[in-house]
């Protein structure tokens, strides 16, 4: 059995960079990973930009500790410790990715090298570094290059060891869901692992939707997000952890 350090998939996705994809990271420097926090404003992501509907009204305490305790019943604590440790590390590590690495956005270019997370393990490339006193398109037009001739004249390629890919966070999913007793919530973990799968075809909304059910199983079912930095600075955000995508199976079938 694999331990939930397949999540090294999404936290890969989350914590590191394509360096110089964007043409102004220095040669062969791989950006700083972030600090994972949720307590940061909330933004919108690349679905809701097009126009998606309002956040639905997000479930109370008292909602939240009753679905729980259905959508639990049957499991060993065992098994419980399992599902929120997997749960609640993926979401913090997408979230990350989302909220200050613009993931989404450099998914929806089916191209992207960020796709590589998904496809390979090993030793993967996920953006191009080169030295930041160039100016990318001054150099293009005066040599007549294209970007991609432009990086692999100038550019040197920046990589990361991966250990895991799109097939090892399915299987996961589905281990999760054999331990499983409650019909709603197996549903939402087979969904993941559904929508995992399509991602594999490079489309960003089956990546988006993983996300908005990983944050919603944790700070709606396994956690009550309004309250999980209550005991941090009054000054945190809480908007991220307080949103509701709506997509839990055990709200929509009551």
């Amino acid at each position: 059995m694999r331990h939930f350090g397949a999540l090294v998939l999404i936290g890969a996705l989350a914590l590191f960079a394509a360096g110089c994809s964007s043409g102004t990271a220095d040669k062969n420097v791989e950006e700083t990973p972030k600090a994972v926090s949720a307590a940061v404003p909330d933004r919108d992501g690349p679905v809701e930009k097009r126009g998606e509907s309002p956040a639905p009204t997000a479930p109370g305490k008292k909602d939240v500790l009753a679905a729980r305790e259905r959508a639990l019943e049957g499991m060993s604590p065992e098994q419980i410790e399992r599902l929120n440790e997997v749960v609640i590390a993926a979401n913090l590590r997408l979230e990350s990715g989302y909220l200050y690495d613009d993931i989404f956005g450099k998914l929806e270019d089916p191209d992207s090298l960020y796709w590589n997370y998904f496809d390979q393990t090993g030793e993967i490339q996920i953006g191009w570094a080169y030295d930041g006193s160039l100016d990318m398109e001054a150099v293009c037009r005066q040599e007549g290059f294209t970007e991609d001739e432009f990086y692999n004249k100038y550019g040197a390629k920046v990589s990361i060891t991966n250990r895991y890919a799109a097939e090892d966070f399915i299987s996961l999913m589905n281990e999760l869901e054999a331990s499983v007793q409650n019909e709603a919530l197996k549903a939402d973990l087979q969904y993941m692992a559904e929508e995992m799968e399509l991602a594999k075809d490079h489309v960003m909304e089956h990546v988006n939707n993983v996300y908005k059910k990983l944050h919603d199983l944790d700070y709606f079912l396994l956690r009550y997000g309004p309250e999980v930095f209550e005991s941090y600075q009054s000054d945190y955000d809480t908007s991220t952890v307080s949103r509701y995508y709506g997509t839990l199976s055990a709200y929509n079938t009551l």
